[in-house]
């Protein structure tokens, strides 16, 4: 297991864990969201390729309209 923070609080994921496999296992749609890794924004195209390791940050974003 990993320690990666997660909009700020630790959260303990499996090795070999990439972001889009994060996402899945907390239910989070990585279509209505934007994540920031380690203070920069990924393209909703490579959080597939993009493991997690020890340490990391993730910011996980979702924007709501309204008015």
């Amino acid at each position: 297991m990993i320690t990666v923070k997660v909009n700020g609080k630790n959260k303990e994921v499996k090795e070999n864990t990439s972001i889009a496999d994060f996402l899945k296992s907390n239910n989070i749609d990585p279509i209505g969201v934007t994540v920031e890794h380690n203070l920069e924004v990924i393209n909703p195209g490579s959080i597939a390729e993009i493991m997690l390791k020890d340490g990391d940050t993730l910011e996980v974003l979702r924007f709501v309209g309204g008015g």
